[in-house]
């Protein structure tokens, strides 16, 4: 075999190569978007309203106003339930007391990147 067809044939098998990959590649991405729209489809609708109604108005009717420890603004306290209700709903429940968590030898942002850079691999 000379060197002219050693070429000639290297460059065929690299473009029969990158022509399979790229329509298999395409071909993985119809599949994927089949899937996704037959799920969206199975799936019973769900709420998708993203605000609920007025949390102040929700909570008033319903939920006691939760105990704050002194020292806590009551800005600090309506912010925290509602990050709670964001995260969790209706679901997550009464908020019964706010209190400041107990102060270790170190501070939590200290602790927290002590975990973060020892985590094993």
């Amino acid at each position: 075999m000379s060197l002219d067809q050693k070429v000639q044939l290297s460059m065929i098998v690299l473009l029969t190569g990158l022509v399979i990959v790229f329509v298999m590649l395409i071909f993985l991405t119809y599949i994927i978007k089949g899937y996704s729209a037959v799920i969206k489809n199975i799936q019973p609708n769900a709420k998708t309203d993203p605000v609920p109604k007025s949390v102040s108005t929700v909570q008033r009717a319903s939920a006691p106003v939760p105990s704050v420890e002194a020292g806590i603004p009551e800005e600090t306290a309506a912010a925290i339930a509602a990050a709670v209700y964001a995260v969790y709903g209706s679901s997550a429940g009464k908020i019964k007391s706010i209190r400041r968590a107990a102060q270790p030898g170190r501070s939590l942002w200290r602790i927290a990147g002590l975990l973060e850079n020892t985590r094993p691999f």
